[in-house]
């Protein structure tokens, strides 16, 4: 080989090192001071589902809603301690009469935190590494299952622990074409 063609494969080879992506250098979270507020409220449908969130939401809700009878809840601990990590279980119970089957991605479940007064103090984080995993829910008529856990720790979208008090959970599966809505959940943050 030529010095050139030596050279230029050293300076086409460094070029691509440096452009690869490596689970090193992906940002996890957003940096404390960046949360995301939301600006305006997500459109709503004409015809509201019962589990369509009434106050402004930063959800995903893109998706028309799932069209088999059914209901969606979070099960979980009604109370915890602002910083300590506790997880909850979005729930999906097949009312209908025929199966629900959902190809979905590992991170299609997504929350969000309201105060007392109904103002979002948690967001649903849009910029979080995910796996590229896919996951099968298949759900039987008369049959519940685990779709996906969620976790919080009392914190805000700024990382802040929330004063003591009365909260709600808010969650929704949007992914496989659909949207899911599960019933919304209260929890006490306690001192």
């Amino acid at each position: 080989m030529t010095l050139r063609i030596l050279l230029t494969a050293a300076v086409l080879t460094s070029s691509l090192a440096q452009a690869q992506t490596t689970i090193f250098n992906i940002p996890a979270l957003p940096p404390k001071s960046s949360a995301a507020t939301p600006t305006t409220p997500a459109p709503t449908p004409t015809t509201p589902a019962p589990a369509t969130p009434t106050t402004g939401t930063t959800l995903p809700m893109t998706n028309p809603m799932l069209n088999t009878a059914h209901s969606a809840n979070l099960n979980g601990p009604g109370s915890l301690r602002a910083g300590q990590a506790t997880t909850w279980t979005f729930t999906l119970t097949n009312q209908g009469e025929q199966a629900i089957n959902l190809q979905h991605g590992a991170c299609d479940v997504r929350f969000e935190v309201l105060d007392a007064a109904g103002k979002v103090v948690r967001v649903n984080p849009t910029n979080t590494v995910c796996t590229m995993q896919l996951v099968i829910t298949d759900v039987a008529p008369g049959e519940t299952m685990d779709v996906q856990d969620i976790r919080w720790d009392g914190r805000d979208s700024a990382g802040k622990a929330l004063p003591a008090g009365e909260y709600t959970i808010r969650a929704v599966f949007s992914g496989a074409g659909v949207r899911i809505m599960a019933e919304e959940f209260p929890v006490t943050i306690e001192n």
